[in-house]
């Protein structure tokens, strides 16, 4: 068999550009699939979901004291100042004048613009807002609250080329590859010089990368020092160089590097270390902030400023050199920026956490809608309802809990969840205890068997038997025999009493008049969202609730009859701002305002003189008007109250059920207290507001009818016009003879 000629040479150079185009091909693909994997933006492997609180609103119509206001603005990272014209992200506080430069932010709910503006306190914690704000109201940027990145713990913001200040460009480019916007991926010059020097010092490496070869290591490839790593990054940085713009490149590579860490958290992206750094936003940035964030690069450790601030600032002075060798800066600017200190942040804002329960909450609603990959990777920026000063005080107040506890507080006006704790300890267990148990709330649920009541015509007035019964089963050991708490029985008591005093036999005696079923009705309409039994034991809370339903469906007693649900969700945004999802307000009315107001009248009786007068041995001096609630053995201890402002619930207990001598007005009012002392610390002692249609009478409480001289027990009452008593109170004697029996003790 004859051999084969050799292969010529032009059929040599047939198979290399053959096997050539194949590998470009199979590197083109390999780019391909990996760039189809980015986040609009482009940062790598995805960045962190970010979740923020409420805006501060301050101005008109709104209450915040001072304090409150600057403390807000220090975890905001605002710095104070005492120049007349403070800059972006600066304040000068100078009582009763706040002086301060609005960074502006744009949410679902809010658009605030940049601005100066001045606000003016007066006694009542009230605002006026002037300036170049024609506004009644300003409001300051929510608070970043976590940051969810998944198992990698990536901290990362998109910043876009027009967001990157030109001096920090400026920086990269003169430090790193100072011929990057006129080579094509790779810089044949620096490769050379990299490699005489390693021919002359053996021992040394001398780097010759580019910008554009960083980050097709960074992004496509592992960090190994190989001989093929670094032919694979050569090709895929001159395919790069060929698919996107010099201005693009840039972006991703400045948008994905690594600049530092933060506890467990590594910050990547100069939009996120510029938070971390410096407390500012990349536009207020200075020259040698700039300078000194791009001097990070080479080594986030060694040059960590916050670690140690010399090396930083002589890494900071090498890349001003570098930036005049380059003709960025001239010599005047050279020396005025070597003399500057380091401008980190002074105080630091409190470093985001994803250990919250509220932040989990978020999680849990949003998850089913989004998918996990799109909730944890892509960059959402999600604005909830947190206040983060309310949301710190509910966290400590439930470290005092005797057992397990959850607390929960909404603007009554819009449902806004202000606050949501469902636990001693996020750490120790994750179980939110405000949204995913359910308890039996007691007593807790008595107001929606005398709302039910006032509907079909009941006062308050109105007499109920207070006295023990029992209720037949199968056989004489399945009888239910309702008790009150304390065993004593009144005989009658009118509905404002039984109450107040949380009579369990008159209220089982209402809602056998009445029937569970419109008791069951009323709790759904105001938002009882669980199934509720209809035996009559329903009416003493024997149905199982959440602390958050719970709460939310006493929001239409505070806020004249209108439902409004739980939000805790304000909007959803992706990475490039497009809106996803924004909340709006939702407001039906269940309830006429007048039977609104007699609810809140007899809650408010529960306060001064029933079940939760302890509040005033714990220095409570607002009105407010709330229901406690026990379960039996203790198991369950409920308050749910409200004021003129803002509305919370509290409960405690084990997460086992055991009896544990609970009540609540020994164990859950305490804790109300304590969180509402402090959330409504900036408000004034105002009175619930009173609707048209209302009528008063002075009554006798012992006959629910209208007193006569000679009841020794009178007592003005508020009802809907029209429901008011006209019949005098047979039990006493009127006129002159019953002022004198009255008033001398006669019978």
């Amino acid at each position: 068999m004859a051999i084969p000629p050799p292969p010529s040479f032009r059929s040599w150079l047939a198979r290399a550009a053959v096997i050539a185009a194949a590998l470009a091909a199979v590197v083109a693909g390999f780019a391909e699939w990996k760039l189809s994997r980015l986040v609009v933006g482009g940062l790598g492997d995805g960045f962190s979901t970010k979740i923020y609180s409420a805006p501060l609103v301050v101005g008109e119509g709104e209450r915040v004291a001072a304090d409150r206001v600057l403390e807000r603005l220090r975890r905001l990272g605002y710095r104070t100042t005492v120049s007349t014209e403070p800059a972006a992200g600066e304040y000068s506080w100078n009582p009763p004048r706040l002086d301060v430069h609005l960074r502006g932010f744009l949410s679902p709910r809010f658009r605030q613009p940049e601005m100066r503006v001045i606000l003016t306190k007066d006694r009542d914690n009230v605002w006026s807002v002037s300036g170049s704000s024609a506004a009644p109201r300003v409001a300051i940027e929510p608070e970043l609250i976590a940051e969810i990145s998944g198992a990698t713990k990536i901290r990362r913001e998109p910043a876009a080329w027009p967001d990157l200040p030109e001096r920090l460009k400026q920086a990269v480019v003169a430090t790193e590859d100072k011929r990057f916007f006129s080579h094509w991926g790779l810089d044949f010059r620096a490769m050379a010089r990299a490699a005489w020097h390693d021919l002359r010092r053996p021992g040394e490496i001398h780097g010759a990368s580019t910008i554009t070869q960083q980050y097709a290591k960074n992004f496509f490839l592992s960090p190994s020092r190989t001989l093929r790593r670094k032919l694979a990054e050569a090709v895929l940085a001159v395919y790069l160089e060929l698919r996107y713009s010099k201005e693009k490149i840039l972006t991703l590579y400045l948008n994905q590097i690594y600049l530092g860490q933060d506890g467990s958290v590594s910050v990547a992206g100069v939009k996120a270390a510029s938070r971390f750094y410096f407390g500012k936003e990349l536009s207020e940035l200075s020259p040698t902030q700039c300078a000194l964030m791009a001097g990070t690069i080479r080594s986030p450790y060694l040059y960590n400023p916050f670690r140690d601030p010399a090396a930083a600032k002589r890494r900071r002075d090498f890349v001003l050199s570098r930036m005049r060798a380059e003709g960025y800066l001239n010599p005047q600017e050279l020396a005025s920026a070597q003399e500057e200190t380091l401008g980190l942040a002074t105080t630091r804002p409190s470093r985001p956490s994803d250990e919250s329960y509220f932040v989990a909450e978020v999680l849990r609603q949003l998850v089913p809608r989004y998918g996990e990959d799109v909730l944890f990777r892509q960059g959402l920026s999600i604005y909830t309802t947190m206040d983060p000063l309310l949301q710190g005080a509910a966290e400590r107040t439930l470290r005092r809990a005797r057992l397990q506890g959850a607390l929960v507080a909404l603007d009554f006006r819009t449902g806004d969840v202000l606050a949501l704790s469902g636990g001693r300890a996020f750490r120790e267990t994750q179980f939110n205890r405000a949204t995913q148990a359910k308890r039996q709330p007691g007593s807790a649920f008595k107001p929606f068997v005398y709302g039910a009541a006032l509907e079909k015509g009941w006062t308050a007035a109105s007499l109920l038997q207070d006295q023990p019964q029992v209720f037949q089963g199968l056989s004489p050991e399945s009888d239910w025999k309702p008790r009150n708490y304390d065993g004593v029985y009144l005989g009658t008591a009118t509905v404002r009493d039984a109450l107040a005093r949380s009579l369990n036999a008159a209220t089982i005696d209402l809602a056998n008049r009445i029937g569970t079923q419109s008791i069951i009705d009323f709790a759904h309409r105001l938002g009882i969202e669980s199934a509720l039994d209809s035996s009559l034991a329903t009416a003493l809370g024997d149905s199982e609730v959440t602390l958050l339903e719970l709460t939310a469906a006493y929001a239409a007693f505070a806020n004249g009859g209108f439902r409004v649900p739980p939000r805790i969700v304000a909007g959803v945004e992706d990475a490039q701002h497009n809106l996803l999802e924004v909340s709006v307000d939702h407001r039906t009315e269940v309830l006429e305002p007048g039977i609104a107001f007699l609810m809140t009248s007899l809650l408010q009786e529960v306060v001064e003189k029933g079940t939760a007068k302890s509040l005033a041995a714990l220095d409570w001096r607002l009105p407010a008007a709330g229901k406690t609630g026990t379960t039996n053995g203790g198991r369950d201890a409920w308050f749910v109250g409200y004021t003129p402002r803002l509305l919370a619930g509290v409960w405690v207990g084990d997460d086992l059920n055991r009896k544990s001598n609970l009540t609540g007005a020994k164990d859950a009012v305490p804790l109300w207290a304590l969180f509402m002392k402090e959330a409504t610390r900036d408000d004034p002692a105002e009175e619930f507001s009173k609707p048209q249609g209302l009528a008063s009478a002075v009554i006798d409480p012992a006959s629910g009818l209208l007193a006569r001289s000679g009841c020794p027990t009178r007592r003005k009452e508020v009802f809907v016009s029209g429901t008011q008593p006209t019949s005098n109170c047979p039990l006493h004697t009127g006129g002159i003879a019953g002022w004198f029996k009255r008033w001398f003790g006669r019978p």
